[in-house]
């Protein structure tokens, strides 16, 4: 170690010819004053320098950046944090008469640090405006001295290449561009975040950092909306989310489906929030808020009554008009569409927000024409759809989307039951040969009109008619001599083809053309005889096989799929013939028996258990929930759903009334958080019902340590409780801070100085094999500075209990906080909005703020304009800042001083 006699001769020793005597082991426990000295000091060795180079302290690197003694590649590096040291040293000037490229030739972050310089000489300056690379162009367009025709020719330059193509944006926020800022920089600034507009000045998100940022509370609630969506969803998802916030990200314009589902599974979510999102059109959405436990029976039980009465054709208009008051837009699409929706009320869905429902609306078959006429005019396509495909819609109506470029519109008016011979003449001469081919098959179309088409150019369009049931015997016998052979082909398919033609494809040189003539039902048997003789296998064999069963008849089981859909649909139903039709080839009915079975468990809560236990077989998810809610759910799937790997299923049946008192007793010591947390808030709704004397102790437990005037002893007895959930509730209650423990339970892993130092039941809490304890001691508000300090140094940076730990520090010791905050920044290729926040923020070291003040980003410089914690004389380089709002800003914030 070095005395301070010693120091003092190397301050003497620093400042005279030489240095060489100084080691690099002494400069480990130099002062930052005394390396300064060294680092200015033109005799110092390049080993020494090159080890100060690295320096923590700011102004030792720059001194090394001054040094003409210091190694070239260290320039260059530390030319990057400090331009104009560069620019002036003595070096760079003799680097430029040895090599007149030189500058061309430096590393690119080097470049372009020094052409935002002010001082930076005009030739370089002009030579980066057409030097097509982004870092080169965004410094160019930092340069403070640029002039309106220099911008010019930079937004030109970097507009005509792709690379390049996001510098114009920057360049127009130029000072030099449309003048100084004088107000509105705030607003400005805000506006970019909000609206999404930071591509545009290639400023990146980083997810994951801004996730984290948001549960550090460092990002304020202002700028929420100008966060990535799937920083957004991941948010919608913390359970400590609050509810204003959740409330927030469900207006339409953020509530992507990831958002909505998101929401749905969230614990916190309001019930009110969940009641809206019941009756979501997506299915996914409304499967998920059955699913989360908060959902309470009653909206369950709603939901399922409702959907019976529109799936039911019977339903009468009262009904459904009292449906329809409810917000649900899956529920009002099936009002929409339903044939006894009064008609008041179709013409108000023909307004709503949802364009789903105005497209039910238009392709209800009860709907008045004045109100298709209005929505034939929507702005969305699959509204405009419904009405063309609507079959009562008039003709008249249809002519107004002839003119439509969606060629399956088009396609949709010329299959019309109501389509005009007039329409139909025009569209068979449409350019779109799909459109041509529904005019064939419309049974409007006229025999003059397929004769027409008889002779298209296009041979697809000749099949069809060859396959039409309307084409005469004339127009067949012209289409069997068409150079294409799948046109003949067709026609030997049609069933009414004469039987002279089919005799002669019977000897078609074609051998598709033949084995169509096998295979229709009237060819007669003195042509299949000729055709069994045929020299083609399979030709041969197809006349073989259609001979022999010409004779049989088919039956079609289709009545049979239809009365068993029917069956499956009916809400009469018993839940033992529901079962047997499950296993259904037919997915329909498939789908409705289970639909119908999980409707009855919703309003039956006297179901056998016998008859659940048969239900449980069926491995759906909405199987699934309705046996979890149900009350009288056996114990053989309580423990079956209790043992489940689905978190959901166990948080879901964990907050069943009636759940059995082993299978309660086992949720409560569920491994998963929030599946303990749904099973103590379904304990606590049941404390009156009888429970087994280990689910009273438990209860007595907890609501002990729920009390903030617990007493020592209580609470130093339950930190060592068999249940995490008790240990959790020690941990958040704020008198834990203050209980001292007996100093011979001290861990080593605590690191205090002294053994017998005192350790309070929050430290030993702190230490526990559990993440949920250890949580609960990082977010109560009482913990000390020195318990934060220990949970916050976990290495992993996304762990949740170093999160929650580094959020106490800076809300409760703000002088402890800066070295945490600062490994937040990210150091990607390219500036992120995460900086941003953390730069903005109160409680950042300026050390860092004077690191980032020649950021590329103008947000990353505004955030250092504004911040308190800026050196004034940082603030005063910014007033001269090239960005008209950074300018604006350092102004503003310079004055305020």
């Amino acid at each position: 170690m070095l005395n301070s006699s010693n120091l003092l001769a190397l301050v003497h020793e620093a400042a005279s010819e030489t240095t060489s005597h100084i080691s690099l082991e002494e400069l480990a426990f130099m002062t930052p004053e005394l390396t300064r000295v060294i680092a200015a000091n033109i005799c110092t060795t390049p080993e020494i320098l090159f080890s100060l180079s690295t320096s923590k302290d700011y102004e030792t690197r720059k001194a090394v950046a001054s040094n003409p003694n210091t190694p070239t590649e260290i320039l260059f590096q530390l030319g990057i944090e400090f331009p104009y040291e560069l620019l002036e040293n003595p070096v760079f000037s003799l680097l430029l008469l040895e090599n007149p490229l030189f500058f061309q030739e430096l590393p690119e972050d080097t470049q372009a640090s020094l052409l935002k310089l002010k001082v930076i000489p005009d030739t370089y300056l002009q030579w980066a405006l057409s030097y097509r690379r982004p870092k080169t162009m965004f410094a160019a367009a930092m340069n403070p001295k640029l002039t309106r025709d220099e911008l010019c020719k930079l937004i030109y330059e970097a507009g005509s290449n792709w690379l390049t193509s996001q510098v114009p944006n920057v360049a127009k926020l130029h000072v030099n561009w449309i003048g100084e800022m004088k107000a509105g920089w705030q607003e400005a600034a805000f506006t970019v975040v909000q609206k999404h507009q930071l591509v545009k000045d290639n400023i990146l998100h980083d997810e994951a950092s801004e996730y984290r940022l948001w549960q550090l509370g460092i990002i304020p609630q202002a700028f929420l909306m100008g966060l990535h969506r799937n920083t957004l969803v991941q948010i919608a998802r913390n359970p400590d989310t609050a509810q204003e916030i959740l409330e927030v990200l469900l207006k339409p314009k953020t509530a992507t489906k990831k958002m909505r589902v998101a929401i749905a599974n969230n614990l916190n979510t309001p019930v009110h929030l969940l009641e809206q999102l019941a009756g979501d059109d997506d299915a996914w959405v409304r499967q998920t808020v059955f699913q989360n436990p908060s959902t309470p029976n009653a909206i369950y039980k709603l939901f399922y009554e409702y959907e019976a009465a529109i799936q039911n054709p019977d339903t009468n208009g009262a009904t459904l008009s009292e449906i329809v008051k409810r917000d649900w837009e899956y529920t009002r699409t099936g009002v929409a569409s339903h044939p006894n929706t009064p008609r008041e009320i179709l013409v108000k869905l023909a307004y709503n927000k949802s364009w789903k429902v105005r497209a039910a609306v238009a392709s209800n078959k009860s709907v008045p024409t004045e109100v298709l006429e209005i929505l034939i005019e929507d702005k969305r396509l699959g509204v405009c759809n419904a009405v063309v495909r609507n079959p009562i819609t008039p003709g008249w109506l249809l002519v107004r989307m002839l003119n439509n470029y969606k060629c399956y519109q088009r396609q949709d008016i010329a299959k019309h039951p109501n389509a005009t011979p007039a329409i139909l003449e025009l569209l068979a001469r449409d350019a779109d040969c799909y459109v041509r081919v529904e005019v064939i098959k419309n049974p409007n179309t006229s025999i003059e009109l397929l004769t027409y088409l008889a002779n298209d150019k296009d041979f697809y369009v000749r099949n069809n008619v060859a396959a039409s049931s309307r084409a005469s015997e004339t127009l067949l016998a012209e289409l069997a001599n068409d150079d294409e052979y799948m046109v003949r082909q067709h026609v030997a398919y049609n069933l009414k083809t004469p039987i002279e033609i089919l005799r002669k494809l019977a000897t078609d040189e074609d051998n598709n053309v033949r084995c169509a003539v096998a295979e229709n039902p009237n060819t007669p048997d003195d042509v299949l005889t000729h055709l069994e003789k045929d020299q083609v296998d399979w030709v041969k064999a197809r006349a073989i096989i259609f001979r022999q069963t010409k004779s049989l008849t088919l039956h079609s089981n289709s009545s049979t799929c239809q009365n068993n859909t029917s069956i499956a649909a009916n809400p009469n139903t018993p839940i033992e013939i529901l079962l047997e039709l499950a296993p259904s080839d037919s997915y329909q009915v498939y789908l409705l028996s289970i639909q119908n079975i999980c409707r009855q468990m919703t309003t039956h809560s006297d179901i056998p258990a016998y008859l659940l236990e048969k239900c449980a077989t069926i491995n759906t998810l909405e199987m699934q929930i309705a046996l979890a809610r149900h009350p009288n759910i056996p114990e053989s799937i309580a423990s079956k759903f209790a043992s489940s790997q689905s978190v959901r299923l166990r948080r879901l049946v964990a907050r069943n009334p009636n759940l059995p008192r082993e299978v309660r007793e086992k949720l409560l010591q569920d491994k998963n958080q929030d599946v303990r947390s749904s099973a103590l808030v379904g304990l606590l709704e049941t404390r009156n019902h009888p429970h087994t004397e280990f689910l009273q102790q438990f209860l007595q437990q907890w609501q002990a340590v729920q009390n903030l005037n617990a007493s020592t002893q209580l609470l130093i007895e339950q930190a060592q409780s068999q249940w995490v959930t008790i240990k959790e509730a020690v941990a958040l209650n704020t008198t834990s801070a203050m209980i001292v423990f007996d100093t011979s339970e001290k861990q080593d892993k605590l690191n205090h100085s002294k053994s017998n130092a005192p350790v309070t039941l929050l430290e030993k809490l702190a230490t526990d094999e559990h993440i949920s304890v250890k949580l609960a001691v990082a977010k109560n508000s009482n913990t000390p500075a020195n318990v934060l300090k220990m949970l916050a140094n976990n290495p992993k940076s996304n762990n949740l209990t170093h999160l929650a730990a580094v959020k106490s520090l800076i809300q409760h010791y703000p002088e402890q906080c800066q070295p945490y905050i600062e490994k937040f920044i990210t150091t990607t290729s390219y500036p992120s909005l995460s900086n941003f926040f953390i730069l903005l923020h109160h409680q950042v070291p300026s050390d860092l703020l004077v690191k980032h003040h020649r950021s590329s980003s103008w947000l990353e410089r505004y955030a250092v304009a504004t911040n308190p914690n800026t050196p004034q004389h940082i603030r005063k380089l910014l007033t001269e800042d090239a960005n008209r709002i950074v300018r604006a800003a350092a102004k503003a914030n310079l004055s305020a001083e």
